[in-house]
């Protein structure tokens, strides 16, 4: 296989890798909370000078021909849709709500919270939304969350709502259904500066759909552009073998 036959296969599969995000970011866009990720195909400074097989977490080896790849997530807000329910609860600013699973404290942006049959506010999934003195537990009556994050039944404070900020959100990695795990050592340990909760609101996912779509569109053009010089290096290969075959 020729020299430009592998630099077209490698460009083809950066093509298809950055599809794959894309396609992942689209479907997605009307998930509550939801951060869209990023493709990057570059060399980290920290291997500039090393082989591009060096493993490094969440760094992928493509090729010799084509440089690493890895995604990172984009936490930049996304816009806050009223929808009048007294338990959805939208971050305006930094922060993430914490949410007790079983595999340990987890991260959202998702406020779509309810009460589960012990009157525990809960998420979308059944996993307990963590106030800062632990499970927040609501009785009958009119629910109110403040901007700073107090619950109140009727008027009475019953909790407040921890959120947690990162000093490095790059810590952060993906868990699903909208949940991130993180560092303890990046936390912290404050509540986020010039941020606010809304009740009755929830942040929408952070996805442009129109340059997620056009960005796409442009990929798989490009996908369908080193296509056609596989095959056009493929059947100059072809003629090749058939023309030394034939003595000529």
């Amino acid at each position: 296989m020729s020299g430009g036959m592998y630099l077209a296969a490698a460009g083809a599969l950066v093509q298809q890798l950055r599809l794959e995000v894309l396609a992942n970011n689209v479907a997605n866009i009307s998930t509550i909370g939801y951060k869209g990720d990023q493709s990057i195909f570059r060399i980290p400074e920290e291997i500039e000078s090393q082989t591009f097989q060096t493993s490094i977490e969440g760094i992928q080896s493509l090729s010799p021909y084509a440089p690493p790849f890895s995604t990172v997530i984009d936490f930049s807000q996304g816009a806050i849709r009223q929808t009048g329910n007294p338990l959805d609860v939208a971050i305006n600013g930094d922060g993430f709500f914490s949410i007790q699973t079983p595999d340990g404290v987890q991260y959202t942006r998702q406020g779509s919270f309810s009460l589960n049959a012990d009157g525990v506010l809960v998420t979308s999934d059944g996993y307990p939304v963590m106030g800062e003195g632990g499970e927040i537990s609501l009785e009958e009556g009119t629910v109110e969350i403040d901007m700073e994050g107090g619950v109140y039944v009727d008027g009475d404070e019953v909790g407040r709502l921890q959120i947690t900020d990162f000093s490095n959100t790059e810590t952060l990695k993906k868990a699903g259904n909208g949940r991130f795990v993180g560092s303890d050592a990046s936390i912290s340990g404050k509540r986020p500066e010039n941020t606010s909760l809304s009740q009755g609101y929830l942040e929408t996912g952070n996805v442009n759909p129109v340059r997620a779509m056009t960005e796409m569109i442009e990929t798989s053009r490009a996908f369908e552009a080193y296509q056609k010089v596989i095959q056009s290096a493929d059947e100059a290969t072809s003629k090749s073998i058939n023309d030394v075959g034939k003595g000529i």
